[in-house]
């Protein structure tokens, strides 16, 4: 792992410093009087989640000011040896002592835990009481659920090959098997010369070789007659939400739709259809063109995806894949974070896939929509470079992409990535703009957070996406979360009062209309709706609460404290102390 410099150091101290907290890949400890006991928390919150800095010698307290360290070896080599001898498994950290401001600071990077053995645990604890996540701004205990999900993504997951005790092929739609056979047949010689039963048997669609075996998972989702009989709650519930809230009408459309996978896909993108606006756009040659507000290619693979690669283990088969259309983004959100270690970054990157559903993505990739002569899926690992490429050719903003353990979020913004409404807001910023790249990642940080890769997917390369990111920071546009080796940026708060120069009456978009979409929220669930992290929405709600545009309901620390959005007409104080968020 690469050494972090004084100049790391320095550029993380003057981000915690400027935002008056602790972005979620980064923890400041005063450690004036030893090495702290609760950083074996911290280092396995980091660990089992995106990584993380630990920073000793810091006070939070006193605005990050530096604190003078008895013994920073010490401390170094005791930070060093609790990562080893306390936690379970072993970490392996990168620890040194860097001189800045005239102090000596300790500074540990934390890696991710490769999936395979996950969770890390603090051993005194044991691992039910033990394993922890970083959560916004602090560390809390996974739940068993979580423990339990993480514990069966060690190894490749074979739900999907479990027999279905109860079925069996009279339970399958004989036209659509049919189909499938008809087209492995005449690809693979040896399963021509083959009787059904051990074809059917050898594509994973049933679990054993003889006419009446029962069906796997997979041979049951992808071709059975109705699969909601034996797991009611493998459905797809889609939701259009009124674009006007004071219209008195909720939802334009609200369905939950059952069936075979592909029969689901081919239901969910008809009702998404003719809930999406059409514009007409004039091409290069200078015809009109109509265009659909959401590329449908880029759609069907976000929901083929949600499908394909949702997690089938028993503790989440109580779930269904969730699709909701607001009126300027769509989300698709399906059970079970990334698997195989691929972080979100890696997204899009050649060469980067991992299958948790092998014969389930196998089978969809023989399987026809039930109205067509398209296959459901290629399972070529091409999903997501082609949601990518198409809002690259379309111009709009890039899907946005949030995994935890529980859940994979995939969010597209309806408006275009560089339209006249952020190019307004861009100019409003008076900021040094030299080139394109820069116009393009502070139109791609409006949107939510920004990382090197995910402004390479757009064409710049490495070196001057780095130099980008570097002067929207030293400008003060964004913020830099996290150490080198796991940066990410985030729009720096001032930019509401910078862009608009009256304060908080216009701040940007995300929390405002998060809030104004839902009516209030928790902190918790601002984050999830946003993509930004904890620190960003806080620092945006306490702009809002001081402005009269939010008022407050709750303890002040509660994780149940609400924020809810009040109309201009009926602005008012809020009903508790804006200080604490």
């Amino acid at each position: 792992m690469e050494a972090m410099s004084a100049e790391d150091v320095v550029e993380i101290l003057a981000t915690l410093r400027r935002i008056g907290g602790e972005p979620t890949g980064i923890e400041a400890k005063c450690a004036a009087g030893g090495l702290p006991r609760s950083v074996r928390e911290t280092l396995c919150a980091f660990a089992n989640t995106d990584g993380g800095t630990i920073l000793l010698g810091v006070d939070e307290r006193s605005g990050f000011g530096l604190v003078e360290l008895d013994d920073p070896v010490a401390l170094r080599d005791g930070l060093v040896q609790m990562s080893r001898d306390d936690i379970t498994p072993p970490l392996r950290i990168s620890a040194e002592i860097v001189e800045v401001e005239g102090h000596r600071l300790v500074v540990a990077q934390i890696p991710p835990m490769p999936a395979d053995q996950c969770p890390a645990y603090v051993t005194a604890q044991g691992i039910a009481a033990g394993s922890y996540l970083r959560g916004g701004d602090g560390d809390r205990r996974m739940t068993q659920a979580e423990i339990t999900m993480v514990m069966a993504a060690r190894i490749q997951p074979l739900y999907d090959r479990e027999p279905v005790e109860g079925t069996s092929t009279d339970h399958l739609d004989d036209e659509a098997v049919r189909r499938t056979l008809r087209r492995v047949r005449s690809g693979f010689p040896k399963l021509a010369q083959s009787d059904d039963a051990t074809v059917l048997y050898r594509l994973g669609i049933t679990a054993e070789a003889s006419t009446g075996s029962p069906l796997t998972l997979a041979g049951l989702l992808t071709y059975g007659q109705f699969p909601q009989q034996f797991f009611p709650q493998l459905m797809v519930s889609v939701v259009a939400h009124s674009p006007e809230r004071s219209s008195g009408t909720r939802f334009l459309d609200n369905q939950t739709i059952r069936g075979s996978l592909p029969e689901m896909i081919e239901t969910t993108l008809f009702m998404l259809r003719r809930n999406l606006a059409v514009r007409a756009v004039i091409s290069d040659r200078g015809g009109r063109v109509d265009e659909v507000e959401y590329p449908l290619e880029a759609v069907r693979e976000a929901v083929v995806n949600a499908l394909m690669h949702r997690d089938y283990s028993p503790v989440t088969r109580g779930t269904q894949v969730q699709i909701e259309l607001f009126g300027d983004r769509l989300v698709v959100r399906s059970p079970g974070g990334l698997y195989g270690g691929v972080l979100v970054d890696e997204l899009g990157e050649e060469g980067i896939s991992s299958s948790r559903n092998a014969v389930l993505a196998s089978l969809l990739a023989d399987t026809y929509l039930p109205s067509s002569n398209e296959l459901v899926a290629g399972n070529r690992s091409s999903g997501i470079p082609a949601m990518l490429d198409v809002a690259r050719r379309r111009g709009l903003p890039r899907p946005s992409f949030r995994s935890s353990i529980t859940s994979f979020v995939v969010t597209m913004n309806r408006s275009e990535l560089l339209g006249p409404e952020v190019h307004r807001w861009i100019a409003g910023l008076n900021a040094q703009l030299p080139t394109p790249a820069h116009r393009i990642a502070l139109a791609m940080l409006r949107e939510g957070y920004l990382t090197n890769a995910m402004l390479r997917q757009w064409g710049v390369d490495r070196i001057t996406a780095g130099q980008v990111l570097r002067d929207l920071v030293d400008q003060e546009l964004a913020v830099k979360e996290g150490g080198r080796r796991y940066a990410q940026y985030v729009l720096d708060p001032k930019t509401s009062v910078r862009s608009t120069g009256r304060g908080c009456d216009n701040p940007l978009p995300g929390v405002e209309e998060a809030l104004r979409n839902k009516g209030g929220a928790t902190t918790s669930e601002l984050v999830e709706l946003t993509g930004l992290s904890r620190t960003t929405v806080l620092k945006r709600l306490r702009l809002l609460t001081e402005t009269g545009a939010v008022v407050t309901t709750g303890a002040m620390r509660s994780p149940r404290r609400r924020y809810q959005w009040v109309e201009p007409d009926t602005k008012q104080k809020s009903s508790t102390p804006t200080g604490g968020l």
